[in-house]
């Protein structure tokens, strides 16, 4: 019987708190600079007085989009912003700028770096165009020799303010064909986020009168909000040929599975699954915040034609083909954490190198100390706290898109590792099915929200940054295991 008996020691081993030291607090400067970029990013729009119009009557109203992107090319913490007279969201933006704050731990104040986007670049909303994003270069935009240095400061309580003065920067714009010298300045808070950049030219003029700070209002924007957004097409319905549906007396658990992660097990688990070879079986192991385990207890059932080892799937090869989008704030498992077709990942880019990542609902291949050893026969998920240290250390074929609760509220097994020592307290498995084997009408017609789309990019910023009302202090990053993949039942037209 395939057990994941290559975990006791993991399970079981834990070192005083003395063994491991009390981490380092953030420095003075790191704490501020988390709390400015945490502030800094969200959904505006407020009006302001045109600054072309000599009357002074005339009012337009702006929406500002300011994101966190992957590009290492600029920096480690990089800020997209699009500003925009249209839509938050603008395929014609007025403005477009990066905006890159600097690391150096010689710093004595939180330094910002600007980049201004040349008009008419065929750039907008870049932050949905990592392939983009990855190709573009500083060089590329109408910067400053550095990018110019905006030195930030903290106002008030959670109030941040910053300015160039005049001057210290300095570009050729297209658009007014001479030297231009900026004004800029900043102030974000927990409400709003105000701008003024007043152009001069290379004798200090104003090309146009100053109007002082244009203040926007940042706009809620909760998970509920995004999904009630999103576009038809930003759905997919999962494929029959790759959704497992397990039945239990206490209703269905619905997974998805992965072929282009784990296609052997796929494979494998396909043949024991239409061979019914599940039905019958039962859950055997439930371990409080870990995992729910099935599978044959007896070990006496045949394969029925399936492989008894099959090749760890544990990663695979980072081709430039494989969908990916990234989540901006880290890992302690991976260079690099995101999603890959409606699944959470993490990789190392340098080594070419992605998987799939345990976190909660992640269904997993049990096995024995040969890394072989797990040819699906032995299923798990993941209920509890993520267990990251699984990672490319036991195939991971799916996740679950439904049903966790029934998996997740089954009473704990009292042997070790939370198997159950009375085969009475066995939970029975009526039938496991793909649901291209299920007739339509027997179905759950459900849709997952694809995970390289603008409306999945909000939804994890949503999460990253809650502007929710309960929320008082909005964290400003999330990690991988902790951003929902929206999964809902589908409405018929």
């Amino acid at each position: 019987m395939l057990r994941v008996t290559s975990l006791i020691g993991i399970l079981c081993a834990s070192l005083p708190l003395a063994a491991w030291g009390a981490p380092s607090p953030p420095s003075p400067l790191d704490a501020e600079l988390t709390k400015i970029t945490s502030l800094l990013t969200g959904r505006y729009a407020g009006s302001m007085a045109d600054p072309l119009d000599p009357t002074g009557g005339k009012t337009i109203r702006l929406h500002h989009k300011i994101v966190s992107i992957e590009a290492p090319q600029f920096g480690q913490r990089v800020f997209y912003h699009q500003i925009s007279r249209d839509a938050v969201d603008s395929l014609q933006p007025t403005q477009q700028k990066i905006y890159v704050f600097d690391l150096d731990p010689a710093r004595k104040q939180n330094r910002m770096r600007s980049f201004v986007f040349y008009p008419k670049s065929g750039y907008a909303n870049l932050e949905r165009d990592p392939a983009a994003l990855r190709q573009l270069q500083p060089q590329q935009l109408m910067s400053f020799p550095a990018g110019c240095e905006i030195n930030w400061s903290e106002e008030a309580g959670e109030v941040f303010f910053a300015r160039v003065r005049l001057g210290d920067c300095r570009y050729e714009s297209a658009a007014f064909k001479q030297t231009i010298l900026p004004l800029l300045t900043y102030r974000v808070s927990r409400d709003a986020f105000a701008i003024e950049d007043v152009l001069h030219d290379a004798n200090r003029k104003p090309l146009y009168p100053s109007m002082g700070l244009a203040s926007a209002a940042r706009l809620p924007m909760t998970l509920a909000a995004v999904l009630a957004a999103s576009a038809p097409a930003e759905w997919r319905e999962p494929d029959p040929a790759r959704t497992l549906y397990m039945d239990l007396d206490i209703g269905r658990v619905i997974f998805e599975l992965s072929a282009t992660f784990a296609p052997a097990h796929l494979a494998n688990i396909r043949t024991l699954v239409k061979a019914g070879w599940f039905d019958g079986l039962s859950i055997n192991r439930v371990q409080d915040n870990f995992v729910t385990q099935w599978g044959d207890a007896t070990s006496s059932r045949k394969l029925n034609g399936a492989a008894e080892r099959v090749a760890p799937e544990f990663e695979r090869e980072w081709t430039a083909d494989l969908p990916y989008t990234a989540l901006p704030d880290g890992d302690v498992y991976a260079p690099q954490v995101g999603f890959s077709d409606g699944f959470p990942v993490a990789g190392d880019r340098a080594q070419g190198r992605i998987w799939l990542a345990h976190c909660y609902g992640a269904l997993g291949v049990g096995r024995d100390n040969g890394a072989d050893s797990g040819n699906g026969s032995e299923l798990y998920v993941v209920i509890g706290h993520a267990p990251r240290q699984l990672d490319r250390n036991i195939t991971v074929a799916g996740r679950a898109l439904q049903g966790m609760e029934l998996l997740a509220a089954l009473p704990r097994g009292g042997e070790a590792m939370g198997f159950y020592g009375d085969a009475a307290q066995r939970v029975p498995i009526r039938r496991m099915r793909f649901a291209e084997d299920v007739p339509l009408t027997e179905r759950v017609p459900l849709e997952v929200l694809r995970t390289n789309t603008a409306s999945f990019i909000e939804a994890v910023e949503s999460r990253r940054n809650r502007r929710d009302e309960w929320y008082l202090r909005p964290a400003g990053r999330i990690d991988l295991c902790s951003v929902p993949i929206p999964v809902r039942r589908k409405v018929s037209p």
